[in-house]
C-alpha cells in the first residue's frame, strides 16, 4: 500500500502540468529536461531530472509543511537554514562559516575608493541582521555569526566613509516594539524607522516623530522568506505598515514610469515586501514635487525599500541603485548626478556575501 502510494504520486507528479513559479519561495521551478542520449551518458539528464521531479513533486507545499511539523515533533529548532525561534520568531540561519570573511574586506575597501573619491559624501549604514538585535529570541545555543567583530572591521578599514551605526538605536525600540517580521527577514516599518532615527541623529538633522509620517496598516497577512523555507503550519502572519505622509513624488524605475512608491498590486501577491517601490530594479529615481533642495544616492539592497520614504521630505531627488540588477558605470553615474550625499545601506550578511559591490569603481 505504502509502495502504491509514493508510485501514485511520483506518476501524478511526471504526467500532470509543470508548475513554473514557487509563489511561496519566490523563485522559478526546475522543468523537466529533454531526454538526450549524451545527457544521459555524462550524468547530466539525470541530475536536472531529480531537481525538476523535487521541484514538481504533487502536494509539494503540503510535504514541505508536514516535515516541518514533524521535525518540530521531535525538538528540532534548525530546520532548511532557518531558526525556529522564540515567540514564532523565524530567523536565518547565518554562521561565522557562511560568511566570506575576504568577500566582506573587498567589499569595504570598495567602499572605502568610492569615499575617497567622494571626500565628505559617502556613508554607509551596514543593518543589523534580525537575530543580531533579538538574539534573546534564538534557539539556545544556536551558533550564529560575529556581527561585532564585522563592525568593529569596518570601523578600522573606513576612514574616509562615515559609518553610520544604528544597532544600538534598533536594540532600544525593540524592547518594547516588532522591529523585524517575524516570519520574514526585513526590518518591519518601525525597525527602519529606528534606522531613520539614528542617521538623522548622527549627521545631525532633525528627524520627525513616527507618528508625523501618519504608518497605515497594508495587511496582516503577511508570510514572508522565512516561512517561505519551512512552511510551518503553525506559523502566524504579520502585519505590515507603511508611510503616508511623505511628498508627492514621480517615481521611474529601469526606465518606467510608476503611479507612485507603492505598488498596491503586489498585496494581493505571496512577496507583499514588494509593496515598497514594486519589488528592486537596477535604479529607481525619485523626483519630490516638494521636499528638499538636496539630492541623494542610494546603493542598497531591499532593506533600503522601507527606509527611503522617512528621506524624502528632505530631498529633491533620491536616486537608489541595486547593484544585482545595474550594470551601467557607477562612476559615471555619481560624477554627472552631483549628489550631495552617496547612501550605501545593506543588511550586514547579505553585504558580506554581495558578489556585485565592485561595480561602484566602475
Amino acid at each position: 500500500m505504502i509502495f502504491c502510494i509514493l508510485a501514485g504520486f511520483g506518476l501524478v507528479s511526471l504526467i500532470r502540468p509543470q508548475n513554473a513559479f514557487s509563489d511561496n519561495e519566490n523563485r522559478p521551478l526546475e522543468q523537466y529536461p529533454e531526454w538526450k542520449l549524451q545527457g544521459v551518458l555524462d550524468g547530466s539528464f539525470q541530475q536536472d531530472f531529480d531537481n525538476a521531479f523535487s521541484d514538481q513533486f504533487a502536494g509539494r507545499d503540503s510535504w514541505m509543511g508536514f516535515s516541518t511539523s514533524v521535525e518540530k515533533l521531535l525538538g528540532f529548532r534548525d530546520i532548511g537554514d532557518v531558526y525556529l525561534g522564540k515567540d514564532n520568531y523565524y530567523f536565518a540561519k547565518t554562521t561565522q562559516e557562511d560568511i566570506d570573511q575576504k568577500n566582506y574586506l573587498q567589499n569595504l575597501r570598495y567602499v572605502e575608493y568610492l569615499g575617497e573619491k567622494n571626500a565628505g559624501k559617502t556613508q554607509i549604514l551596514l543593518a543589523p541582521s534580525p537575530a543580531v538585535v533579538l538574539q534573546d529570541k534564538l534557539p539556545q545555543k544556536a551558533p550564529y555569526y560575529d556581527a561585532k567583530a564585522m563592525y568593529e572591521e569596518a570601523d578600522t578599514l573606513l576612514s574616509s566613509v562615515k559609518n553610520i551605526k544604528a544597532q544600538s538605536t534598533i536594540v532600544e525600540y525593540s524592547r518594547q516594539n516588532q522591529v523585524y517580521y517575524k516570519t520574514d527577514h526585513h526590518w518591519s516599518l518601525l525597525g527602519a524607522y529606528a534606522a531613520y532615527c539614528a542617521y538623522c541623529n548622527q549627521n545631525d538633522e532633525t528627524k520627525h516623530t513616527y507618528g508625523y509620517f501618519t504608518p497605515q496598516k497594508i495587511t496582516q497577512d503577511f508570510f514572508g522568506t522565512m516561512y517561505s523555507k519551512t512552511l510551518d503550519p503553525a506559523a502566524k502572519a504579520d502585519t505590515m505598515y507603511a508611510a503616508t505622509n511623505i511628498p508627492l513624488a514621480d517615481v521611474t524605475c529601469d526606465g518606467t514610469l510608476k503611479k507612485g512608491i507603492y505598488d498596491v498590486g503586489k498585496l494581493t501577491q505571496k512577496d507583499k515586501y514588494a509593496y515598497f517601490f514594486g519589488g528592486n530594479y537596477g535604479k529607481a529615481e525619485i523626483a519630490m514635487k516638494q521636499g528638499g533642495d538636496k539630492k541623494l544616492l542610494v546603493i542598497k539592497d531591499s532593506f533600503a525599500n522601507s527606509f527611503v520614504p522617512f528621506l524624502m521630505e528632505d530631498y529633491s531627488d533620491i536616486t537608489m541603485l541595486d547593484l544585482r540588477y545595474y550594470n551601467a558605470s557607477v562612476q559615471k553615474l555619481v560624477e554627472q548626478g552631483d549628489y550631495d550625499r552617496i547612501l550605501i545601506l545593506y543588511e550586514m550578511s547579505n553585504f558580506a556575501q554581495d558578489t556585485n559591490i565592485y561595480k561602484i569603481v566602475h
